[in-house]
C-alpha cells in the first residue's frame, strides 16, 4: 500500500502542478500539452515522468536547456508524503481516505496561499468526494453529522463574512473560506469543526510570528482557506 499511495501522489502532484500554475493565468488544464514555458516546446511524455524526469534532466528543459522550475518536483514530493503520511497513523482504509483527502486539499492549499483564490469547482469536487471517500476516512460519522457539518460549516464563516463587511465597509474574508468551511464539515462532521477552526487559527499565528507575512500583504489579509485546510488534514489524520 505504501508504494501504490505513493505513486499516485506522485502522479497527482504532476498533475496538480500543472492546474495550479495554469490556472491563474486564464489557461485550462485541459488546453494543449505541456511545454516549456522558456522556449515554447511541446515536452515529450518520456519528460513528464513525476520526479525521474526533473532528476535525469537535472530542472532543464531538453530543448532549450533553460531551467523549468521546481514546482512540479515539489508538488509531486509533497503529494507522495501527503498521501503516505497517513498510514503511520491509520488502519490501511482509512489512510486511503485521508490520502484521498490531503490531495484533493493541496491545490486548495497552494492557490488560496498564492493567490487568495478557492476555485468553486476545486470545493464543489472536495464537497461531493466527502460522501463516499468521507466514508473510508471516518465511518462513525453519520449522514446526518455530515449534513449538519456542511451546513453549519459554511454558515457560521458566512455569517462573519457579512457581518464584518457591513461593520467595517471591506471584505475581510474571501467568499470561499464558507464554502470551504462547509466542504470540510461533510468530510469530519460538525464536530470536528471547532477543533479545525481553532488548529486553522494557531496555524495562522504561527506562521505570522514566524514569517511577519502580514507586513507584506495588503490590508493583513491571511490565507484562512490555506490554514483550514491543513488543519483538517492533520485532524483527520492524528487526531
Amino acid at each position: 500500500m505504501p508504494l501504490n499511495l505513493a505513486l499516485l501522489g506522485a502522479v497527482w502532484g504532476s498533475f496538480i502542478a500543472a492546474l495550479c500554475s495554469r490556472w491563474p493565468n486564464g489557461e485550462s488544464i485541459g488546453a494543449g500539452r505541456s511545454r516549456c514555458d522558456q522556449c515554447g516546446t511541446n515536452i515529450a511524455a518520456y519528460d513528464l515522468i513525476p520526479i525521474v524526469s526533473f532528476i535525469l534532466l537535472k530542472g532543464k528543459c531538453r530543448a532549450c536547456g533553460k531551467k523549468i522550475g521546481a514546482l512540479p518536483l515539489i508538488f509531486e514530493v509533497t503529494a507522495i508524503l501527503v498521501g503516505t503520511f497517513p498510514i503511520l497513523f491509520l488502519p490501511p482504509i482509512q489512510a486511503v481516505g485521508a490520502a484521498v483527502f490531503g490531495w484533493l486539499l493541496l491545490p486548495l492549499v497552494f492557490l488560496d496561499w498564492r493567490h487568495f483564490w478557492l476555485p468553486d469547482r476545486l470545493l464543489i469536487l472536495l464537497a461531493i468526494a466527502g460522501p463516499l471517500a468521507g466514508l473510508l476516512l471516518n465511518p462513525s460519522v453519520t449522514w446526518f453529522d455530515r449534513g449538519v457539518g456542511m451546513v453549519a460549516g459554511f454558515a457560521s464563516l458566512e455569517a462573519i463574512r457579512v457581518v464584518f463587511k457591513r461593520w467595517r465597509g471591506y471584505e475581510g474574508m474571501g467568499a470561499g473560506d464558507p464554502k470551504l468551511f462547509g466542504a470540510l464539515g461533510i468530510w469530519v462532521g460538525w464536530q470536528a469543526l471547532p477543533m479545525i477552526l481553532l488548529g486553522a487559527s494557531a496555524i495562522g499565528l504561527g506562521l505570522i510570528l514566524v514569517t511577519h507575512t502580514t507586513r507584506t500583504q495588503s490590508r493583513n489579509l491571511l490565507p484562512l482557506g490555506s490554514y483550514l485546510c491543513g488543519a483538517a488534514y492533520l485532524f483527520a489524520t492524528v487526531a
